[in-house]
């Protein structure tokens, strides 16, 4: 078997996909076709014409992905932007990501913001960000304390759904973030700073911040006094 050479770009350039050790971009690189490699670390621009696989890939620039990517690792410091699927094993976003299309791995931690036009799943979706998702987001645990801005998805599913408001380093100071949603369904779940349409779970929590249509528990249903829920009722 070949040896993989790396490929490292620095200034302007563009070249060929293929097989890496790593893939270094300083300054403005393209890569006109798919490519695999073990590491991928963009400090410029950078901008992927086709599909992209890497254990690892670092972006503390911008890249542009117009086909799907494939990672083991993620890590986000800056900008990146996925035209198709993303399938990641592990995410940390401190920037922004895009994804035009399904986002799928075991887990997810947003610090800065995400946007997904599709659906996404993960065994754990945490976020003291932003995001926003046109479709479904399914998780086994959904961990969220927003900061800022107006996290939203159609719908959220997941075992354990959490929602809290995010403290800060001053006791008086709580981040003004919020979550919208049309359904929420879960078998725990707490919710603070929260519209959603419907509600559903087996122990439902419904905190401060809270406007919600319809809440159908199983097992029990307790509400914040501040809390608007306009119908309550036991199923099952």
């Amino acid at each position: 078997m070949a040896e993989k050479h790396n490929l490292i770009i620095n200034g302007s350039g563009s070249y060929g996909g293929g097989f890496f050790n790593k893939i270094k971009i300083r300054g403005e690189g393209t890569i006109t076709s798919d490519f695999e490699c073990e590491a991928f670390k963009t400090y410029g621009t950078s901008s992927i014409l086709k599909n992209g696989t890497a254990g690892k890939f670092d972006v503390y620039g911008e890249v542009e992905i117009l086909g799907n990517l494939v990672v083991d690792e993620m890590k986000i410091f800056g900008t990146a932007a996925v035209g198709g699927t993303g399938a990641i094993r592990k995410t940390k976003v401190w920037g922004t990501l895009d994804l035009g299309n399904r986002f799928s791995g075991e887990e997810v931690d947003i610090k800065g913001s995400l946007s997904v036009k599709g659906d996404a799943e993960f065994e754990i979706f945490q976020s003291t960000g932003a995001f926003e998702i046109s479709g479904l987001l399914n998780a086994g645990i959904v961990k969220l304390n927003p900061r800022f801005g107006t996290s939203n998805a159609d719908e959220i599913g997941g075992e354990k759904i959490i929602v809290k408001r995010k403290l800060g380093f001053f006791p008086f100071f709580t981040g003004d973030g919020s979550l919208e949603a049309r359904v929420i369904e879960g078998d725990e779940i707490f919710l603070e700073n929260t519209r959603a349409e419907v509600v559903r779970g087996n122990r439902v929590h419904i905190g401060v911040g809270c406007e919600i249509g319809l809440v159908e528990y199983k097992e029990e249903f307790t509400a914040d006094a501040n809390a608007r829920v306009k119908q309550h009722r036991k199923v099952g």
